[in-house]
């Protein structure tokens, strides 16, 4: 009897696994079903970004859910007559009345829906009008979150060397996170050039891929600033990076490389820039090269926010690496 029970338990375990293959399967086939790749008739060619951080300054709080306003202008080619555009959004929120395209000649056209996918999060404009082959300037304005959970745009908090709570802002965009803090053909083959422009609060820094162009008081008198950076050199989206924090530069002996931290690490950075000294002069030989990046920056990540997900960040990117 005992045979037989295990028989017939074998059998109802075998005919089991074999409903959950078929449902297994046919969950499969109805997610391949789904398209997450943008259409190729629309390629980005640069990138503007203005961004504006909402958030305080005094009386930091982890509690609080802090945001940002964003304005992009992208130009984009339209490789075949078209009515609607595809590009990447997520956790942002679109003005819909502040969204126009652009032609060479200034003509505007406004887009009659709009259409979000969540589980693809492409946002598809559709317009009234046909848009021809040719060159043309998407302008959007939209409000993002500023996450805390170590991807896309995130904020840090850490003590200060007063024992204030203070924070520190970042990016990882690495590998599909950048849609998340600007509308962009977020797919690694779509490459742009970037300006980079940020408004923050005057005793911060803030840092991106290229070195700072300009900065600029634009007489709001609220104690924030522009920081406009140079355009960036052709790349993927998940490569733009910027940093917004009350770090204090080292110099190191190559007068484009610099580390940030807080004060009270810069006695310990000496190791850090005699391997920065020692590589250099490695990589020069090796690939008998001279030439130099812009700059680079390495700043070091806030030890309050070390755990297991951070460790995972390879945040590497043109210009830009924050150490963990």
């Amino acid at each position: 009897e005992r045979r037989i029970d295990m028989t017939i338990l074998k059998f109802l375990i075998n005919i089991g696994l074999i409903f959950i293959a078929i449902l297994y399967d046919k969950d499969l086939r109805n997610d391949s079903a789904i398209n997450y790749r943008l259409p190729d008739n629309v390629v980005p060619v640069h990138y503007n970004i203005k961004l504006i951080l909402h958030i305080l300054e005094d009386n930091f709080t982890i509690s609080e859910r802090y945001f940002f306003e964003g304005e992009t202008n992208v130009n984009i080619i339209t490789r075949n007559v078209t009515q609607n555009l595809h590009l990447h959004v997520l956790d942002l929120t679109i003005n819909e009345t502040d969204t126009s395209l652009f032609d060479n000649n200034g003509i505007s056209y406004t887009p009659a829906t709009y259409n979000c996918n969540n589980l693809t999060q492409i946002l598809v404009l559709n317009f009234n009008d046909e848009l021809s082959p040719g060159n043309y300037t998407l302008k959007m304005r939209y409000v993002g979150i500023i996450h805390k959970d170590f991807e896309a745009f995130f904020i840090s908090p850490y003590f200060n060397e007063e024992g204030n709570l203070v924070w520190f802002a970042a990016t990882h965009f690495e590998p599909t996170f950048a849609r998340r803090a600007f509308p962009c053909w977020d797919e690694p083959a779509l490459k742009a050039t970037f300006d980079i422009s940020i408004k923050h609060h005057r005793n911060y820094t803030a840092l991106s891929n290229m070195p700072i162009r300009e900065q600029l008081d634009d007489g709001n008198k609220d104690g924030m600033i522009w920081t406009h950076f140079d355009t960036t050199p052709i790349m993927s989206t998940y490569l733009v990076a910027f940093v917004v924090t009350d770090y204090v530069r080292v110099p190191t002996e190559d007068e484009t490389i610099n580390i940030w931290c807080r004060p009270k690490l810069v006695p310990h950075t000496k190791f850090a820039r005699e391997i920065i000294r020692k590589t250099k002069r490695l990589l020069t030989e090796y690939t008998n090269s001279t030439s130099k990046i812009s700059k680079m920056d390495l700043v070091a990540l806030p030890q309050f926010t070390l755990n297991a997900k951070i460790e995972k960040l390879g945040v590497q990117n043109w210009g830009l690496i924050i150490i963990v």
